[in-house]
Order: structure tokens, then sequence, then C-alpha cells
């Protein structure tokens, strides 16, 4: 690394820089981030209005992975107002719809995710025991985390995932001779840790439910593992222009979505379902994320 001094890793000045000006083609990130609303939206649905219907929420449940993983894939590191504005709109909704203050929105832990990327690949670059720190340190604190943010630091894990596939795409040089394998073991674990995660609070989450979570984070890591930022021109030409555009749309304006359809389904929720959303009869916290986190420290 000390060909490297002159980088200042602690701003995300490692990566070459590029053009922000997106392309008029589809592109790979569309396509990703497609899926992962697609995603999102169903697991909303199930939460909101069929809590009883357990595949919604196990399908739902594979977006998860690729937000965070996008968050350490990306280059940049700025945290924009309209993130901060977001996270505030759907806090007041949370409120409003009766539901609780803690834990507060996973855009704070894309946040945080964010601002300490960078520090927290020092012990990436490092391997070894300052990796399987890292990874301790981040699994650890998940369960108290996770009262005050959601997926607590545990979602965190694929943030150091989504960089560090990164790093091994374009910056092979940082990265510790014996790379490969420490990074197949942290990802394995990382997965095998938030299958965990999901399946604790799911009493119901056995036999084909518990496979097809199993199958759907097999294939999400698949995806992840193998991702790379590249225009399809050829999907691009072959498919309607209004087919491009709604993908780009989708791909291009995930906080829109993110916030808007959240904020349309607690309306609604609170039309169609006045016995579980009540006008402003919100609570600092929910009894069962305490009970969450009592269940994985007494494991």
């Amino acid at each position: 690394m000390n060909k490297n001094e002159d980088i200042d890793y602690s701003k995300g000045e490692i990566f070459e820089k590029r053009n922000k000006v997106l392309p008029t083609n589809l592109t790979s990130y569309d396509l990703l981030k497609t899926i992962a609303i697609i995603l999102m939206i169903i697991d909303h649905v199930g939460h909101y209005f069929f809590p009883d219907v357990t595949w919604l929420r196990i399908l739902g449940r594979l977006c998860v992975p690729i937000w965070f993983f996008l968050i350490g894939y990306a280059r940049t590191r700025d945290i924009p107002f309209r993130i901060i504005l977001g996270l505030g709109i759907l806090l007041g909704a949370n409120l409003i719809a009766g539901e609780k203050f803690f834990p507060l929105s996973i855009l704070l832990t894309l946040m945080i995710g964010r601002y300490y990327i960078d520090a927290w690949m020092g012990a990436v670059f490092r391997g070894g025991e300052a990796l399987a720190g890292l990874f301790f340190m981040l699994a650890l604190l998940g369960a108290p985390t996770a009262i005050a943010f959601e997926y607590g630091t545990f979602g965190l894990l694929f943030t150091v995932f989504g960089a560090m596939c990164r790093y091994r795409q374009e910056r092979p040089d940082l990265m510790p001779e014996n790379h490969n394998k420490q990074f197949f073991f942290f990802t394995l674990a990382s997965f095998l840790l938030f299958i965990g995660v999901q399946s604790a609070p799911m009493e119901v989450l056995t036999g084909w439910h518990f496979i097809g979570l199993v199958a759907g984070m097999a294939g999400v890591y698949f995806i992840l593992n193998r991702f790379q930022p590249v225009e399809l021109p050829t999907i691009t030409a072959r498919l309607p222009k209004f087919v491009v555009n709604i993908l780009q749309f989708t791909g291009r304006r995930t906080l829109e979505i993110y916030v808007a359809h959240l904020v349309a389904f607690k309306l609604a929720a609170m039309y169609y379902m006045p016995e579980r959303f009540q006008f402003l009869q919100w609570q600092w916290t929910h009894e069962n994320i305490i009970e969450y986190a009592k269940f994985i420290f007494t494991q």
C-alpha cells in the first residue's frame, strides 16, 4: 500500500473518478435496482396488507442484501440532503400512522454504511484477524443496533461485501494475497448470519419457507458476486421505449419510490386496517424488537 500513499482512503478517493451523467442505455444498475424495488414492494405489501402470507415476506427479505451491497459497491460517499429529508418524511409518516419511533428507517442504516465503509475497508486490506474482528464487531452489535435503526449492523456486513467486490474488480493491488479465501468465508458467514437473523422472529419459517429463504439468498449471492457496472445497448434496442423508460425510472429514482410508496402504504393501511394503524397512536419502539434482541443474545 506504500505505493498508494497519495490516495486519501478516508474520503473514498480510491477509484478513478467517472462522469456522473446517466447513460441513455439501460445499465446493469437499472436492472439490479429494479429487481430490488420489486422485491421491496412485495415485502411491504406483505407487511402492511397480508401479514399472514409468509412467502411475501420471504421474497421481500431478498432485497435487503442488494441495497446494502450497492452502498459499498458505489464510488460515491456523499450523503445528499434528499436522503435526510426522506428519513424525516418516513419518521413523520410512522408517527401519523401509529407505528413506532424506533427503529429508524433503513435510510439511516445506509447512510451509516456509506459514511464508515472506507474506514472498515482498512480491516479488509489488512485481512486476517483485522477482517475477522470487523465481522464479529458488526455481528455482535447487530441486535442492539437493530433497536435503533432497521437491520442494525447486520445489514452493514453486506456493505463491506459490496466494497470488497468493487476492490476485487478494480483495485486488486490493495487486497491481501489470500483475499479470495477470506472473501469467501466473510461473505458466507454474512449470508448465513442474515438467514438466521431473518428466521429467528418468524415462528412459521420452517420447512419449505426456510428452504425458500436459503435458496433465494443463494441466488442473490450469485448475482451480486458477479455484478459489474455495464451498459446494455442490445437489450435497450430490443425493448419497447416505454419499457426502457420504466426500467430507468425504477433504477434511477429508488429513493423517491421508496419514500413515496411507503407513505402511500401507511395511509392506505390506516384506512383499511385502523385496528393495526391508529392515527397518531405511535410508540417509542415495538416489544418484539426487544424480544428479538433478547433472543439473539440468549442463543
